[in-house]
C-alpha cells in the first residue's frame, strides 16, 4: 500500500513539474514584452519530493492553512516561486484573494474541494503577502464567481486580478503552487 501511494505521489510530482515547466515557458514568452532576457539565472532550479515532504512536515498541527514557499528563482525578468499549501476544513469560510502582479498555477496533489474564480471581489482589504511570494494582494468576498470541483492532478492557472478561493473542502487538501511575479511597471 505504501509503495503504491509513493508511486502515485511521485507521478503527481512529475506532473506538477511538467505544469511548472509549461507555465515558465508560457510566462517567458510574455515577459519578453516587458523586460530584457534573464541575466542572473544561470542554472536550472530543482525541487525534490523530499523537499516538498519536508516542507509539509513543518505544518503546525493546529493550523488550518499552511502556505510554505520552497524555492524562488529570480531570472531578472520575473520571479518564480514554488510553494506547497495544505488546507484543513474549518468552520470559517475562506476569503477570496486577488493578486496584483502574481500569476498562480495550482496543481492538486491530494484531497478535493470546490474552487471559485472570477466574478467581482467586494469588501476588499489590502494584504501584503510578500512573505508567501504572492505580493500585494486584496482579500475579500467573491460575488458572481464560477465554482468547479478540483481533485488530484487537476490544474488551474489564475492570472493577476482574478478573484479566487476554495469555497468548500472535502477534507484536507494539499497542492503545489507556482507563483510567477511579473516585473513592476
Amino acid at each position: 500500500m505504501q509503495m503504491r501511494r509513493s508511486r502515485f505521489m511521485t507521478g503527481l510530482y512529475l506532473r506538477a513539474a511538467l505544469v511548472v515547466a509549461a507555465a515558465l515557458i508560457w510566462c517567458s514568452g510574455l515577459t519578453s514584452l516587458f523586460a530584457e532576457p534573464a541575466t542572473n539565472a544561470t542554472t536550472a532550479t530543482y525541487i525534490t519530493t523530499a523537499e516538498i515532504d519536508a516542507a509539509l512536515q513543518q505544518m503546525p498541527p493546529t493550523s488550518t492553512t499552511y502556505d510554505k514557499p520552497i524555492k524562488t528563482l529570480d531570472t531578472g525578468a520575473y520571479k518564480v516561486t514554488i510553494v506547497v499549501l495544505r488546507r484543513i476544513p474549518s468552520k470559517t469560510a475562506d476569503s477570496a484573494l486577488v493578486h496584483d502582479r502574481v500569476t498562480e498555477v495550482y496543481q492538486i496533489l491530494t484531497g478535493a474541494g470546490m474552487f471559485e474564480t472570477g466574478g467581482a471581489l467586494v469588501d476588499g482589504q489590502p494584504v501584503d503577502l510578500t512573505s508567501e511570494a504572492a505580493g500585494p494582494s486584496v482579500r475579500g468576498t467573491i460575488q458572481g464567481g464560477e465554482s468547479r470541483r478540483m481533485g488530484p492532478g487537476d490544474v488551474v492557472v489564475i492570472p493577476p486580478g482574478v478573484p479566487h478561493r476554495f469555497s468548500k473542502l472535502e477534507g484536507t487538501i494539499t497542492y503545489l503552487v507556482t507563483r510567477i511575479e511579473a516585473p513592476r511597471p
